[in-house]
């Protein structure tokens, strides 16, 4: 079986707390200070090893798992993610005749999703996880290989990043 690369890289952005403070009223006997502070909205990702040892890439066009993205925002949302691939939306060979295979991508529910178009935005709907302490919400990755069983030898591979922001 053939193998396939696989890189989702985590984003973290930092949160830093901003605290803004004065004193307010003064009189003999009292003093009131009056304070506030912020944390930006933020999210982050942890790519997780799959099992995927090799991908079928016979004439069947099986639909199989790449990855499980999982995400947390402190927002209370779901989040966005950005999808893109190395290769332009194809897996390339190494057989020195740079053949392609193309493929689809299913990023949860959302199915047949192209990436030869570029960048694809998965806008507010990647399930995102809220607690405090930090658990995060799981989202399968799937590709469907576009072979029909006639391609060149070689072994295929292409490379997904995925970006998350907060909404």
């Amino acid at each position: 079986m053939n193998t396939i690369q696989k890189s989702l890289f985590a984003v973290l952005v930092s949160a830093p707390m901003f605290v803004h403070a004065a004193v307010i009223d003064t009189t003999a006997s009292e003093s009131k200070f009056s304070f506030e502070g912020t944390i930006d909205p933020t999210c982050k990702t942890i790519s997780t090893e799959n099992n995927t040892t090799g991908l079928n890439l016979d004439a069947s066009q099986t639909t199989q798992q790449i990855g499980v993205l999982e995400v947390w925002c402190n927002t209370g949302e779901n989040a966005t993610t950005s999808y893109s691939s190395a290769n332009g939306g194809f897996l390339v060979s190494d057989n020195g005749q740079g053949s392609k295979l193309a493929y689809t991508l299913n990023i949860g529910d959302s199915e047949g999703i192209d990436l030869q178009n570029g960048v694809y935005q998965h806008t507010n709907a990647t399930a995102a996880g809220t607690g405090s302490s930090g658990e995060t919400k799981a989202t399968p990755l799937n590709i469907t290989p576009l072979s029909n069983g006639l391609n060149a030898a070689g072994t295929y591979s292409d490379v997904i990043t995925v970006t998350v922001s907060s909404n």
